[in-house]
């Protein structure tokens, strides 16, 4: 597996074979006839390639399991319908080729894949996500040829590709033939490392230079390196003798190339970081005897060292906080068949929410990939192309599967170690720990001694003291804060943790981010991880309906194509749509990876600037400070900030005191982009943080300016009632397939505690004790709520009262957590100040509860009709505001949406859902958190509804 190089020179040319293909679908390999491969294919099916012949009306469809396998085993056996699909193409090459050596790459096919061209076999594959390549000189002929390309949809090695994601077919990657002449460059090996005391940078490049026939004597590679600003910093020409085959091989080995080697030594380097990813460009220039360009082609480099010392990986000598995320392929209409603008789209989205390092879960990546991290600044842990998860403690072991081990781990080293992003080599995921790994773990030592190995399993089934041979970090999926604690401050732990997968983000979820990130800032050895994951796996698919009815387009889970067995909706667990719209919780996720922080200084009257980055301060951010007195703004700024070397702090000065009085005041302070970015225009919102100058006070709110004689009851569609229940989240349980839970040994117990109590059918009265007194108010009435909880009903969705107004309150306004959707145990990123907007819409794939907005001071629903006054059919009732003001306690958590907790629930998908008239308005004095239950720890105490008795208070009023 060599690295790809550019065909720059003289030397290679090359052709895509992107495009449309012919292709018919048999029910397995047995059926295929010999004549599919050579008769004419004009009336067979058109097809994209790149593409997944799944998602193209073939009539075989994607097939979704995390688990188990989609057939039964045991390994090697396959199912008797194993769909087996013929590509046909044809294509010319040139009379220049016919004396070059012509090379047909297969950039990706699931499963394996077999070629022959003009009808004669000219290899098999058999790893979906590496390319494939071979010699197909001696098929070829003149003028056209027939290229038929075989794709078996599983196969044995579909056991070690069982991964969490949907089941595809077919070419996913590109296709291209390249023809190259008698002597040219094969591969470039660049070892680009940097002297961290020094700043010196250290090159060494091994070039290997091919031949299609005998080797021709005399030539030499010129190589120059070039720096980031284009200017050559280095030249140096290396040759070497053609040195002859010994004759004691059995075998002789036919000779087909030499191998130069170059050196440079480069001082006061730009070293590259995701910080500051400045790369240089390396030209190589294979020479003939008389000095002519024979072949050139390029690669750009980053001068970076990666090493582990003292219970931390470092990067050029720095700790570095991993602010990542895992990512797989995915596009909702292409399936795997993802475009370079994809691939940048879901990295821009990713920079812009300060997510700077990236798990290629669970596989090598289309190479452009690697391409735009090294230029956009992400780290990178390149996992190789192994899982096992349905055979998780034996394939490990069999010496049968152990060269597909060592070939997967080993390809995808050899053609991705020229990329400086990449700072781990993953050793694959959820397959065991055994022979195998150590197998695969001690080739990637020897083959390339620059980078540290990373592997979850040999943690997992050897302790997080275990597994040395196989990883150099501690690397555990959905531990719970107090272990990472625990281990932080265990003496016998030297390795750095980092984990690998956390935070799962199905649906509505990823609660107590910032309590992860509280802990891992905070005790040693700890460095960050992955959250799990990047983006839904949704599928569009269109429902048909009725006659002449375009039909209903949804994005599809598990088992809405009739893929059976099927894990449902656990493929949709994305902090971003399908369509890579941002869930709320990815404003979360931007905070606790903020670049720089802001806290109450210990000295009154400062404040304590952090720069947690590695390698550069501030100046390349500007920081605003506003000063809010009762949410309004009471006076703003600039903050001069002094210079923050990184991983330090700096005092700074109040920039100014809150005004006399006892309204709570508060400072926000809010760092922008200097400049414009790859990822976002200058001016980019990039951090923020909010402290506290004076609390609230504890008293009772002003009575507002009512709307005269108009009685907010008037405006009630549905009157104020106790509320219980909340649409249940993927993290309280799996509503969808319950028997998720006893599958995966995951998943939250809390939604069957309640469905056995009837929370979601029953009365709230007859659960719970309840009084409720009303005081008559200008305008309202003042609740008074007691609530008595027993302990057979602990832990409880959510404590509070719901009513419901005339569609035409379409705007909401508030005094407390927001602007985006918040909720108790993740809501650190929410800052306090009146915000408004429309009622939310369903951002999840699965309805569930969303749309709460926590802490608030005061809640108001907006009928924005201002003209109703004028209107000769004047009704009193329109343009006005219903306010709720938060009494005892001082703050509610409310939401207001078109929809019932009963609707949510009722809902397989989003577009099953119906809007009602009416908005649904909540009014809660305590709710349950998120959590992260649907694959990890579920909410932490402090964030549960304990027995015991609630009361809060609450004035409704009507204002004009």
């Amino acid at each position: 597996m060599h690295v790809p190089l550019p065909t720059d020179g003289p030397a290679r040319e090359r052709r895509s074979l992107n495009g449309r293909w012919s292709l018919r679908l048999w029910p397995n390999p047995q059926a295929v006839p010999e004549s599919a491969l050579t008769v004419p294919a004009d009336r067979w099916q058109q097809v994209a390639v790149p593409g997944n012949w799944t998602v193209q009306d073939t009539g075989d469809l994607p097939h979704y399991t995390n688990i188990q396998m989609p057939f039964e085993g045991p390994p090697p056996r396959l199912p008797e319908l194993d769909t087996t699909g013929v590509y046909r193409r044809t294509f010319t090459v040139p009379a220049a080729w016919r004396t070059r050596q012509v090379v047909l790459h297969v950039g990706g096919a699931e499963s394996v894949h077999a070629v022959y061209v003009n009808g004669r076999f000219a290899g098999y594959g058999t790893d979906s996500r590496l390319p494939s390549e071979y010699d197909v000189s001696a098929h070829l002929q003149p003028g056209a040829n027939e290229l038929a390309i075989v794709v078996v949809r599983y196969s044995a090695h579909s056991y070690v590709e069982d991964q969490d994601q949907w089941w595809m077919a077919g070419l996913h990657r590109e296709v291209h033939i390249e023809a190259r002449r008698q002597a040219h460059l094969a591969d470039a090996v660049c070892n680009a490392d940097l002297d961290v005391s020094t700043g010196t940078g250290d090159l060494r490049v091994t070039t290997h230079v091919g031949f299609v026939h005998a080797p021709t004597a005399g030539c030499s590679v010129r190589a120059t390196l070039r720096s980031p600003q284009g200017r050559a910093v280095a030249v140096a020409v290396a040759g070497a003798d053609v040195q002859p085959v010994p004759h004691e091989f059995a075998q002789p080995y036919v000779f087909r190339g030499f191998i130069t080697r170059h050196h440079f030594s480069v001082a006061k380097v730009s070293p590259w970081s995701a910080e500051a990813p400045h790369r240089y460009r390396l030209d190589l220039e294979l020479l003939a005897p008389d000095g002519s360009v024979l072949d050139r082609t390029h690669q750009l480099v980053g001068f970076r060292h990666v090493a582990i010392r003292q219970r931390q990986l470092l990067v050029n000598g720095q700790p570095v906080w991993i602010f990542g995320v895992n990512r797989h392929d995915h596009h909702p209409e292409r399936g795997k068949a993802v475009t370079e603008a994809d691939i940048r789209a879901d990295l821009l989205a990713m920079r812009r929410h300060n997510i700077t390092a990236v798990r290629t879960s669970h596989y090598p990546n289309d190479h452009r990939l690697y391409d735009l991290c090294d230029e956009l600044g992400l780290y990178v842990v390149d996992e190789a192309n192994i899982e096992s998860h349905a055979y998780n403690t034996s394939l490990c072991h069999d010496p049968r599967w152990r060269s597909a081990w060592l070939s997967r781990g080993s390809r995808m080293v050899e053609r991705d170690r020229n990329h400086p992003c990449i700072i781990l080599w993953s050793l694959g995921n959820e397959s065991g720990f055994g022979a195998n790994h150590d197998a695969l773990a001690g080739w990637m030592r020897r083959a390339d001694p620059s980078r540290p190995l990373h592997y979850e399993g040999a943690v997992m089934h050897a302790g997080w003291h275990g597994g040395l041979a196989a990883t150099d970090v501690v690397c555990p999926m959905y531990p719970t804060i107090e272990a990472i604690r625990e281990y932080g401050h265990d003496s016998a732990g030297h390795r750095p943790l980092i984990m690998c997968e956390y935070s799962h983000a199905m649906g509505n979820s990823n609660g107590s981010l910032a309590d992860y990130w509280h802990v891992i800032t905070t005790t040693p050895g700890l460095q960050g991880g992955f959250i799990w994951e990047w983006k839904d796996h949704g599928i569009r698919q269109t429902q048909p309906k009725a006659v002449g009815d375009g039909g209903t387009v949804r994005l599809a889970y598990g088992g809405q194509f009739g893929d059976e067995p099927n894990d449902g909706n656990f493929v949709a667990d994305g902090l971003v749509s399908a369509y890579l719209e941002p869930h709320p919780a990815m404003r979360e996720v931007a905070w606790v990876y903020r670049p720089v922080t802001v806290e109450a200084g210990t000295r009154r009257g400062t404040l304590r600037v952090g720069n947690r980055q590695s390698f550069t301060g501030l100046r390349g951010l500007r920081a605003e400070w506003e000063l809010t007195v009762a949410g309004r703004v009471h006076r703003r700024g600039a903050l001069a900030v002094p210079h923050v070397a990184p991983h330090t702090t700096a005092i700074v000065d109040l920039p100014c005191a809150p005004p006399a009085g006892d309204a709570e005041a508060l400072l926000t302070v809010r760092w922008f982009s200097r400049t414009d970015q790859p990822w976002a225009p200058k001016g980019h919102l990039v951090a923020w943080d909010q402290i506290a100058l004076r609390r609230a006070p504890r008293r009772r709110p002003a009575s507002p300016a009512t709307a005269g004689p108009v009685d907010v009851r008037a405006l009630l569609v549905s009157p104020v009632e106790l509320s219980l229940w909340r649409a249940a989240t993927d993290n309280d349980g799996f509503k969808l397939m319950p028997e998720l839970r006893q599958r995966f040994h995951v998943g939250g117990a809390a939604l069957q505690q309640w469905l056995d109590a009837g929370i979601d059918r029953l009365p709230a009265e007859q659960l719970v004790g309840h009084t409720c007194r009303e005081i008559e108010v200008p305008g309202g009435v003042e609740h008074h709520h007691v609530v008595d909880v027993p302990e057979a009903l602990a832990d409880l969705p959510r404590v509070g009262v719901q009513f419901a107004l005339p569609a035409r309150f379409s705007q909401v306004r508030w005094y407390g957590r927001g602007p985006h959707e918040n909720y108790p145990d993740r809501n650190a990123s929410a800052l306090l100040g009146v915000w408004q907007q429309a009622p939310d819409e369903p951002p999840y794939l699965v309805p569930q509860e969303f749309g709460l907005r926590t802490d608030c001071r005061w809640f108001e629903l907006v009928d924005p009709d201002a003209d109703a006054d004028a209107e000769p059919d004047y009704d009193p009732h329109r343009g006005r505001t219903v306010r709720v003001d938060a009494l005892s306690p001082a703050a509610l958590h409310c939401s207001a949406t078109h929809f019932t907790a009963g609707d949510l629930f009722a809902a397989s998908t989003e577009t099953v859902l119906r809007p009602r008239k009416e908005l649904v308005v909540h009014l809660d004095v305590a709710h349950r958190g998120l959590g992260t239950a649907s694959c990890g720890p579920d909410v932490l105490p402090q964030y549960r509804l304990a027995a015991g008795r609630y009361r809060f208070a609450y004035r409704l009023t009507v204002v004009g």
